[in-house]
């Protein structure tokens, strides 16, 4: 049986994952989402990885059949349903269950939206060139900008499966880098000018994310920065710097 299983996928969760891996004396397992996830973690005896997306059923029969003692979720602070299905079937079987919460950033005077629809309608009142630094998640989105393949450039993951759904949805190769952030204001400064960037399109993903590198680069080059804010919860957690520390707490009762 597993001591803790860790949602991750994310800066915060790769942290908690390498400090798993130097603790021995716990059995653990990591699950992320996508093999570009698998890879940018740990590999150790005792540290398990699940690759894949984890419905609530499977979910369920996961930690029925482990009986962790901790769960912890280190997702992204947009994945919303996710993590109110961990919180859930954490509650449902009295598992302990601690979430990782990302300090949130001032976007100051950005535009902000809080959905994409709000904020491709927007993108349709004019006809400048978009850079989108949100992800293959919200690439279909996007789709609803008029002119998009001559508008929209996109930047995801290094990774066959994003870069294959985004040409599928009609994204020219010219238009995708598939790049692994964070980026240095700089980097992203030379990304905008050369796909010739009037607007930003990002979501307030935090430090852990370059938020502020991405918006300061922009201001930089006079564009306009929209901001997706994130969903609206009521979810309670702790700093990534508490997780630590409960891990720590956790191999000690071993």
């Amino acid at each position: 049986m597993y001591d803790i299983i860790l949602f991750g996928g994310t800066e915060e969760g790769r942290i908690l994952a390498e400090h798993l891996q130097q603790m021995k004396a716990l059995r653990c397992c990591v699950c992320v989402t996508t093999e570009y996830g698998e890879r940018l973690l740990p590999q150790r005896e005792g540290l398990d990885i699940l690759r894949g997306q984890l419905k609530a059923d499977a979910m369920e029969v996961l930690f029925k059949k482990e009986q962790p003692r901790l769960v912890i979720d280190a997702t992204h602070p947009y994945a919303a349903h996710i993590s109110a299905t961990i919180e859930r079937i954490c509650g449902e079987l009295s598992i302990e269950r601690l979430r990782v919460l990302r300090p949130e950033s001032e976007i100051g005077d950005c535009r902000s939206f809080q959905t994409m629809e709000e904020l491709t309608a927007w993108l349709n009142t004019n006809e400048k060139t978009v850079f989108a630094s949100t992800g293959a998640k919200e690439g279909a989105a996007l789709t609803e900008v008029r002119d998009f393949e001559k508008r929209v450039w996109l930047r995801i993951l290094p990774s066959p499966e994003p870069l294959r759904a985004m040409l599928d949805l009609g994204y020219p190769a010219a238009h995708l880098i598939c790049m692994q952030g964070p980026f240095s204001e700089s980097l992203n400064r030379e990304m905008f000018r050369a796909a010739g960037a009037e607007v930003l399109v990002t979501k307030e993903s935090g430090r852990a994310g370059g938020f502020q590198e991405k918006v300061a680069a922009a201001k930089a080059l006079q564009m306009e920065v929209c901001v997706l804010r994130r969903p609206v919860t009521e979810e309670q957690g702790v700093p990534l710097a508490a997780a630590l520390e409960r891990i720590r707490k956790e191999e000690h009762r071993i």
